[in-house]
């Protein structure tokens, strides 16, 4: 096997080539040195190189590669970011004295500024788009019916909206994580009555963990199928958590768990701007 360790350099790093050396073989590595012994080469490209390793003796050659990545991350160079978030979820489960209408969506666009220096910049900014929240659960757990929802659609709410990209120029990856909230109305009917009160609610977090950036700067752009968390629960991979109050019923009432909330489709796609 030959390979280069690390594969991904910043300009003015080192990588090392290892092979299994083979008695009786001549090794010979370009571009470089040429002829070498031992198992290794220390090499410090200037820019992206692919290395040859040609190994030879009286009954033939065979040839194997290894590249070395320069300064991958002309990502460094980007000040601004429009980054559009979309996410849908729904579910409805029931359980004995309870009964659920979960409905999420948004289609958001976050104006990004850089903060943070290299090799890890750090994106956050303001929203614009649509959002909506649909929510309903029937309780009557209590031998009296309580009716509750939560509905509400428009822009997302300034503040409280959130996104922050990272941009790893070492590593090479992205991640983000995000916050929706839009304006909507809470109304509780029982034995007739009802009350309504305007509040602003939460349609949705998002994190999606690090994924390779591309080698050259360009549009980001990905879609996932990803778990629903409740908000108790520590994630440890790409999530999405409804995390409003009646949402949050439905696990707090044991109506589901984290294996039973389904999952939620999202999308999404940077560009950079000047």
């Amino acid at each position: 096997m030959f390979q280069a360790t690390p594969p991904v350099i910043a300009s003015g790093g080192s990588s090392l080539l290892t092979w299994c050396p083979v008695a009786g073989l001549t090794y010979r590595v370009s571009p470089g040195p040429g002829i070498v012994t031992g198992g290794s080469l220390g090499v410090s490209p200037t820019v992206t190189t692919v290395y040859t390793l040609t190994a030879s003796n009286a009954l033939g050659v065979v040839t194997n590669f290894a590249t070395v990545i320069v300064n991958p991350c002309g990502f460094a160079s980007v000040s601004n970011w429009d980054a559009t978030l979309t996410f849908s979820y729904a579910l409805a489960p029931s359980a004995p004295g309870f009964s659920f209408s979960i409905s999420r969506q948004a289609s958001v666009t976050f104006h990004l500024t850089r903060s943070g220096s290299d090799p890890l910049f750090i994106f956050n900014g303001s929203a614009t788009g649509a959002v909506s929240i649909n929510d309903r659960e029937d309780d009557s757990s209590s031998g009296t019916l309580i009716t509750s929802t939560t509905i509400g659609s428009g822009p997302p709410v300034p503040l409280l909206s959130t996104f922050v990209m990272g941009i790893n120029c070492t590593s090479n990856l992205y991640n983000f994580a995000a916050i929706v909230a839009v304006d909507a109305i809470d109304t509780e009917t029982s034995e007739g009555q009802s009350s309504s009160s305007p509040r602003t609610a939460i349609a949705g977090q998002v994190a999606i963990l690090p994924r390779p950036l591309p080698l050259a700067v360009s549009t980001i752009s990905g879609s996932a199928i990803v778990p629903v968390l409740g908000s108790f629960t520590i994630p440890t991979t790409d999530y999405y958590a409804p995390n409003d109050f009646l949402a949050n019923d439905m696990w707090i009432n044991g109506v589901i768990t984290d294996a039973t909330a389904g999952t939620a489709s999202v999308s999404w796609s940077f560009t950079p701007t000047p």
